[in-house]
């Protein structure tokens, strides 16, 4: 008894001194391949994920990376493990010899099955997002959610504060992003470091800076828009890769009709405070993406950078393709949404009204977030929710 009281005092003090933090998962490139991530201050003997089963543990090995930001030093561990889709499970991080995180729980996503997802972009927790995140910190368990996507513009900035900044945001969000999949793209604002802090703190599959994944009925792809703008070396490798993805075969859209797409620069949007970005940067990434997301049947674009929520109606080539405003029976080109506002670090900016073109549906200049939920192959549905009242200020529907 001395002994094993000796041992879980060890314990206790090795978890005291440097316990796992900033814990949250991503999904990888196939159903059910989660990746785990956290950080500790100094460097483990060992690092693994552990997850229950029945009375005992099945581990699975990860790997670490230094972080280092002035006198801001991590290390980040990450372990992936093959799990069983749509299961609930336990799990914890960390080390055999200094300790293991307290147990978690984790929901692994479903595929071919409802699935209910947050999205939202440009959000600082510790600023005006703050109330945001409250409100889907504490909704999300209501409203059924098993992922997050974020759409770029992470904490305003991470790399602030030598880092600081994106340690507090990890911490913030932790409740949520280790119980489902957190899945992020690379904004503007990530370039403050060269995208080091978005490199070295998320795993998300392929390159992170673009990827696909699957979760319910729908087919993902992320993109870097960046790359469009400014880092266009990236741009051959990128389209490729853009191409080869949209390029499914008939059996990926019998499992995932849905196709949805996500960067964080917007190609449809009405701001005269973002005139760049809805005018001729925008016209630059349609240039590359509008005809090949015609072509392949993309339903839904998803960004933010724009700091207010617009969704148009279907359109192409500035043309809207449906008189409808909220209900979209096989859409013959795709609609896109902005949902830049979260809350960054001062007001939202004002939609351009005045001079808004007709496939411009609807807007919301307020704080809010958005909930996607996927009932089956053939019903989509979209509801913005206003920050602090859930007030729904715009819905749709996409029917197959």
């Amino acid at each position: 008894m001395k002994i094993v009281a000796i041992v879980l005092l060890l314990t206790s003090l090795a978890l005291s001194s440097d316990s796992p933090v900033q814990i949250h998962t991503s999904i990888g490139q196939l159903p059910g391949l989660i990746t785990f991530t956290w950080s500790t201050r100094n460097t483990t003997p060992t690092t693994y994920v552990r997850i229950a089963s029945g009375s005992s543990w099945n581990y699975y090995q990860g790997t670490t990376r230094s972080f280092k930001d002035s006198s801001n030093i991590w290390v980040i561990h990450s372990a992936t493990a093959q799990l069983t889709p749509g299961s609930n499970l336990q799990y914890q991080v960390g080390c055999q010899v200094n300790g293991f995180s307290s147990t978690l729980n984790f929901i692994v996503p479903s595929d071919q099955a409802s699935i209910n997802l947050l999205v939202f972009g440009d959000l600082s927790t510790a600023d005006d997002g703050a109330d945001t995140w409250t409100d889907m910190n504490d909704n999300a368990k209501d409203f059924l959610i098993q992922g997050m996507i974020h759409v770029g513009d992470i904490a305003y900035d991470l790399s602030s504060k030598s880092s600081t900044v994106g340690d507090n945001y990890m911490a913030t969000v932790q409740p949520l992003a280790h119980y489902f999949p957190y899945m992020v793209c690379a904004g503007n604002h990530e370039t403050s470091d060269n995208y080091y802090n978005y490199l070295q703190r998320f795993d998300m599959p392929n390159t992170k800076f673009y990827y696909t994944f699957t979760i319910g009925y729908i087919r993902f792809l992320a993109i870097h828009t960046e790359a469009f703008i400014s880092e266009t070396d990236m741009l051959p490798s990128m389209m490729a890769y853009i191409k080869t993805v949209l390029n499914r075969s008939d059996s990926d859209k019998a499992s995932y009709p849905w196709l949805i797409v996500f960067g964080h620069r917007p190609m449809y949007c009405s701001s005269i405070a973002k005139a760049d970005a809805c005018g001729p940067e925008a016209n630059t990434i349609k240039q590359y993406l509008e005809a090949l997301f015609k072509q392949y049947n993309v339903d839904i674009y998803i960004n933010g950078h724009v700091h207010n929520y617009q969704r148009t109606a279907p359109v192409y080539q500035g043309i809207a393709t449906s008189s409808s405003t909220n209900y979209y029976i096989n859409a013959k080109s795709t609609l896109y949404v902005t949902t830049g506002g979260s809350g960054s670090d001062g007001s939202n900016s004002k939609i351009d009204w005045t001079d808004a073109p007709n496939w411009l549906i609807a807007g919301e200049e307020d704080f809010s977030f958005s909930v996607l939920k996927a009932y089956n192959k053939t019903h989509l549905y979209w509801e913005q929710l206003k920050t602090k009242n859930n007030h729904i200020t715009d819905a749709f529907w996409l029917v197959k």
